[in-house]
This record gives C-alpha cells, sequence and structure tokens, in this order.
C-alpha cells in the first residue's frame, strides 16, 4: 500500500497533487489576440451576411411613374397614361417620383415611351408644346419693346411683324403664333423691362420657320398681341 500524498508512477500518467501530469506540470493557455479578432470577423461577417439577406429579401418601398402603354412623341398625358411601380433605383439614375405623378397631366411627350418604361424629368415638356404635329420651335431674341414688354408668357397668342430698316414697309409674317417661352436676361420665369428678351415661338411648319429666321436677320421683328376673339383664345396678359 502506497503512503498516502505520494506521488503516482510517473508513466501511469496519472496526475499530483501539485498539478503535474506524468511528470509534466499542466499549463492553460488562453486564446491568442489574433484568434480573438478571427472570431470576431467571422462573428461579423455573419451578422453581415444575414442583414444583407434581410435587405435583399425586403421588399422595395419607393415608387415610380411608369407608362401604362405606348406613348408617342408630342402626345398630351393624362391620367391612363400613367402608373406606378416600387422599385429600387440607382442614384444615377432619374426618375419621376409617385407624389409628383400629377404634376405630369396635361404635359407633352418629348420622346416616344414604351409601356412600363419610368418617366424622367427629360421625357416631358411643357403643355401646349408641339401638339401641332407640323410645329416647329423658333427662338428670337429682341428688344423689350418689341416684345411687348412683359405682357407675355409661355401660352400667350402673338402675331409676328416684320419692318424693312430701309423702307417703310411693315409685314405680317405670321399669325396666332404660340409663345412656348419668355424670359430676359434677368429673370428667367418671366420677362422684365431691361436686356434682350428671349421669346420661344412654335410656328407651323418649317417654311413658316425659314421665313422668320431669314426675317430676323434682315429686318426688325415685332410682337403684337392680337385681340382675344382673332385668336378664339383669351389673351394672356
Amino acid at each position: 500500500m502506497r503512503p498516502a500524498g505520494q506521488n503516482r508512477d510517473a508513466g501511469s500518467g496519472g496526475t499530483t497533487p501539485g498539478g503535474m501530469l506524468g511528470g509534466q506540470r499542466l499549463v492553460r493557455r488562453l486564446p491568442t489576440s489574433r484568434a480573438v479578432v478571427g472570431g470576431l470577423l467571422v462573428a461579423l461577417a455573419a451578422a453581415g451576411v444575414l442583414v444583407a439577406h434581410r435587405g435583399a429579401s425586403r421588399p422595395p418601398t419607393s415608387r415610380y411613374v411608369v407608362a401604362t402603354h405606348s406613348i408617342a412623341a408630342g402626345q398630351t398625358l393624362r391620367a391612363d397614361d400613367l402608373g406606378t411601380i416600387a422599385v429600387d433605383l440607382p442614384r444615377e439614375v432619374s426618375a419621376v417620383p409617385a407624389a409628383d405623378a400629377t404634376d405630369l397631366i396635361g404635359r407633352v411627350a418629348a420622346a416616344s415611351i414604351e409601356p412600363m418604361e419610368l418617366l424622367g424629368p427629360g421625357d416631358v415638356m411643357a403643355p401646349g408644346r408641339f401638339t401641332d404635329p407640323d410645329a416647329v420651335e423658333v427662338a428670337l431674341e429682341l428688344p423689350p419693346a418689341r416684345a411687348l414688354d412683359g405682357i407675355i408668357r409661355a401660352g400667350s397668342r402673338v402675331d409676328v411683324l416684320s419692318t424693312d430698316p430701309d423702307g417703310d414697309t411693315t409685314t405680317v409674317l405670321a399669325t396666332s403664333v404660340r409663345v412656348t417661352s419668355a424670359r430676359d436676361d434677368d429673370e428667367r420665369d418671366g420677362i422684365g423691362s431691361s436686356g434682350s428678351v428671349r421669346v420661344l415661338l412654335s410656328v407651323s411648319g418649317r417654311t413658316e420657320a425659314t421665313a422668320l429666321v431669314d426675317a430676323t436677320l434682315r429686318s426688325d421683328i415685332t410682337l403684337v398681341l392680337p385681340r382675344p376673339s382673332e385668336t378664339g383664345t383669351e389673351a394672356t396678359p
């Protein structure tokens, strides 16, 4: 019988009261800092995968305007031409939000639009533009006094007169021409009383546009506001 407290035989593989295993001292090692960081990265990666999966499976909440059917270039948009879809768009894609859909009604399609195609700000023009299939727009730069000195704006109807600077004759070049834009150098939203005025006119056909452009180079152009009864529309001061 082995006396109490005596170590076991080293070859038996037993432990001693002093923490010896087969004559070897046990060493309890903690995880290294590299192992701790590695475990943390693995946990973060797993959490990122979980978040990405949840984000991918969550339906989009932002809605944008689309065409419900084919829309021809120059067509005036109506409510039944427009619908909305929920979609996540990249930042570089510009589309009209669903909240602004009603602002598109009455505007004119700048180009043909396919069914379910997203509508962007550049796909529509101001109401009344190019509603005439033969319409051509011509830009004029006039002194304020010959551009009705601030009383016309987009939608106004004007007559266009040409005066020969070397003679005393004035001729009518066009009647009841629609103004699609009017602004001066100081104000972008309307006509002021100083500086040259840039007026965009919608005329019927290239022949009328050519005559108007030629007249601007050879004569003095003046815009005249006709009586409402002559145009069939109310004057728009």
